[in-house]
């Protein structure tokens, strides 16, 4: 059974720019609703199910964003919904607990990982010298496991703080051989695990995925591990023009014995797994002005025109990807129905578009009120943000 993991699901997609809400969820109940939504009547689901559609468990990098996959999610409806019986029999709502597992689901199934080549990964893993050292199945040096014996290699949160705690180890090492430590970058990163993970006796292996829940405790660590000394200004972690894969972060914490005091702590696997779960709260805003356009020609404003007599007002609400998801699955039945009546197609939305399209509703949002005197003075939570 796969194990317990979380994914991020607040600001992620919304571009808000603020902290990722984490909500915890459960990616063996995410594979029980997938079934149980009747997502096999086309896809398979590790091997048995439908012929129509890809298997939804086949372990491979697909490059989602959480926003992404949410707007392929959206566009399912008229292809996935009636083959599926929702026409003839009562289909209840997911809750955003079910959204969030079914979104653990896939990311223990590396929807949310770039594409990457396990042949550069073999280069990378002799090229690097990582061979040198370690053997794949068997110990070739006295002080260097195989890799067979890594217990973190499917786990990315563990393997990532290995990578940060392996400075002790590894210094005697390379010292000795009198060499260096390589760096390596996101893709090569990428590249390498895709290899390890396709070898015979590591493909096997049961796949984990823990992130904690709370993102004030990622951001503490980030503060703690003295991150913001160097990621600041131009080299800020925020706004960036693309999304932070976890891969980069696995990168990041090899590359950074190369840039931290030798006597640097070590980190848990819970400090981690907030670590991971703040730096993932940072994806890349979307853009209002494409929002505002693709809004327009999707034909959402023929009805949510902000009056809130033909359809709700959408930017007053939760619009994360596990929110639309879910709110798939209560509204879209009777959006479909009012959507016939006006003869409007349902609309498909690409893995690009619902990120734009969130930024300008949040775009749309009343400002927040300004700060009293006191509160600038310090005695809110303004200040005890800064």
């Amino acid at each position: 059974m796969l194990r317990f993991l979380t994914i991020v699901s607040l600001a992620v997609a919304a571009g808000s720019g603020l902290p990722a809400q984490i909500t915890t969820g459960d990616a063996a109940r995410g594979e029980q609703l997938v079934r149980d939504r009747g997502c096999t009547n086309c896809h398979k689901l590790n091997g048995t199910g439908g012929t129509k559609a890809s298997d939804l468990a086949t372990r491979r990098s697909r490059d989602f964003t959480p926003a992404g996959l949410a707007g392929v999610l959206w566009s399912h409806p008229p292809a996935a919904w009636a083959p599926a019986g929702a026409q003839t029999q009562a289909v209840s709502a997911l809750t955003s607990e079910q959204g969030s597992d079914l979104f653990a689901f896939f990311a223990s199934r590396r929807y949310f990982d770039p594409l990457g080549d396990a042949k550069q990964g073999r280069k990378v893993f002799t090229g690097k010298r990582c061979a040198s050292c370690h053997g794949i199945t068997d110990r070739i040096t006295k002080d260097a496991p195989a890799v067979a014996a890594w217990r973190s290699l499917r786990d990315p949160i563990g393997f990532a703080r290995d990578l940060w705690n392996c400075k002790a180890a590894m210094d005697p090492a390379y010292e000795k051989k009198g060499v260096h430590y390589p760096r390596l970058t996101a893709g090569q990163m990428n590249d390498l695990l895709i290899y390890l993970d396709n070898l015979v006796g590591i493909r096997s292996k049961e796949p984990k995925f823990e992130l904690a829940a709370g993102g004030d405790a990622g951001h503490t660590e980030f503060l703690a591990l003295q991150c913001d000394s160097c990621h600041k200004a131009k080299h800020s972690l925020e706004n960036r023009p693309d999304q932070i894969s976890m891969a980069e972060i696995q990168a990041m914490m090899w590359n950074h014995v190369l840039t931290t005091p030798k006597t640097r702590e070590k980190v848990t696997y819970d400090e981690m797994a907030g670590l991971v779960g703040y730096l993932w709260s940072l994806e890349p805003r979307g853009d209002p002005r494409r929002g505002e356009a693709i809004f327009a020609k999707k034909g959402c404003a023929s009805c949510h025109d902000g009056s809130g007599k033909l359809a709700p007002v959408l930017n007053d609400r939760d619009l994360s990807p596990v929110s639309l998801v879910s709110s798939l699955s209560s509204h879209g039945p009777v959006m479909r129905t009012e959507m016939k009546k006006k003869s409007l197609t349902w609309p498909r939305i690409g893995r690009d578009e619902i990120a734009d399209m969130v930024a300008y509703l949040k775009s749309r949002q009343p400002a927040a009120p300004k700060q009293s005197s006191s509160t600038a003075a310090g005695t809110g939570p303004v200040a005890s943000a800064r």
